[in-house]
């Protein structure tokens, strides 16, 4: 515990490790966003690699949503295991992600073409991609892993916490985290690999759950004190060579795929990598100076980035092309506003909902939370 608490940038209570990795998170998937989008313009073919930095952008971004909320999960079962407290949790994890969510579906008709009612209906009730591809027209696509994010956060918390109440023990943590690490992907496995396996598989939210479940295994080997966190370069070591050799191998085949392997080991390998970086990045205490600065302003701000950088990019080429202005001006005017927009809506709106949110605990508790990520991004 020592080691994630103590990790502080600037003394304020953050991790900085985990700064890092929302941080580096939030930057493959906008530069793999920005290549396409201004290289098309420019008449320049980005490479396949640079593509998959989005892909292993998100993955990331679920092993640490999973390792944050299992922290606090872990603590509730540790201490009360009932349904008010679910319901705080639940609650809890609502006024962080859905409130700027709603705002910018909201927005979103303003800026861009409408899909019409019955289609915004989906993505208000996050079934967009429940159990069934995503629409194909790309209306707000990165929606896809928010979705799966709180379909996890629902029933993965329900389930954990209703198990231990039912057992009046806490026998049943491990049974749940593993259930929702298997399930999932097996699942992948009974499917198959059709041609349109992105949106047919890859994004739909009950095939995914298990990459958000990794990082809360990882919080329950952290609560109990195991002795991989006590080797932090190890897993590093481990770790970073194991998501390059997914990438590099990834790079010609992920988009489209139809491949077998990916299905049965590519994902797992993915998040097992990227678990093992987590665990070398917990034990990153400090960072000094500008570095320190950027890296926790755009972790502060990375849900927000996440959220808004696609219609933002979308909105200003619709706008670029109809008064005919060309790639220097879409570059000009949207880099900003993809950074100008998240900070002012985190600054605003976000920020003074966070401080509303009730207390899950009566008690403080004994270390310092930390906020999750893309509920969390």
């Amino acid at each position: 515990m020592a080691a994630l608490t103590g990790a502080t940038s600037g003394g304020s209570g953050r991790s900085f490790g985990l700064d890092l990795l929302r941080f580096l998170a939030v930057a493959c998937v906008l530069v793999a966003h920005c290549a396409a989008v201004y290289g098309h313009m420019l008449g320049w073919q980005p490479p396949a690699l640079l593509g998959m930095a989005a892909f292993f952008g998100v993955e990331l971004f679920f092993v640490l949503s999973g390792f944050l909320i299992g922290r606090l999960l872990l603590d509730i079962v540790a201490t009360a295991p009932t349904g008010r407290s679910w319901w705080t949790f639940m609650v809890r994890r609502w006024m962080r992600t859905l409130p700027p969510y709603y705002a910018w579906l909201a927005l979103l008709p303003l800026l861009l073409p409408s899909p019409g009612a019955a289609r915004l209906l989906q993505f208000a009730t996050m079934t967009q991609n429940l159990a069934w591809p995503m629409p194909a027209d790309g209306f707000f696509s990165v929606s896809w892993s928010l979705a799966i994010e709180e379909w996890f956060y629902l029933t993965f918390s329900a389930t954990l916490i209703g198990a231990v109440a039912l057992a009046r023990a806490r026998w049943p943590v491990w049974p749940v985290i593993v259930a929702f690490m298997i399930v999932p992907a097996v699942a992948r496995m009974v499917v198959g690999a059709p041609a349109n396996y992105v949106p047919a598989v890859y994004q739909v939210a009950l095939f995914r759950l298990d990459a958000i479940a990794w990082g809360v295994a990882l919080a329950k080997l952290h609560r109990d004190g195991s002795t991989i966190f006590a080797h932090p370069r190890l897993a590093l070591a481990l770790g970073v060579p194991l998501v390059v050799l997914v990438w590099l191998e990834s790079g010609t085949n992920f988009l489209p795929i139809s491949r077998a392997q990916f299905i049965a080991t590519h994902l797992l390998a993915t998040s097992l990598g990227l678990s093992l970086c987590l665990i070398g990045a917990l034990a990153l205490r400090h960072a000094f100076g500008v570095a320190a600065r950027v890296i926790g302003f755009g972790a502060s701000i990375s849900y927000g980035i996440y959220l808004t950088h696609l219609t933002i990019l979308e909105a200003v080429l619709l706008y670029a092309s109809t008064h005919a202005h060309g790639a220097r001006f879409v570059v000009a005017l949207s880099l900003p506003l993809m950074l100008a927009v998240p900070w002012a809506s985190f600054r605003f709106f976000e920020a003074p909902l966070l401080a509303r949110r009730p207390a899950q605990f009566a008690v403080a508790r004994p270390h310092v939370a930390l906020r999750p990520v893309v509920e969390g991004r």
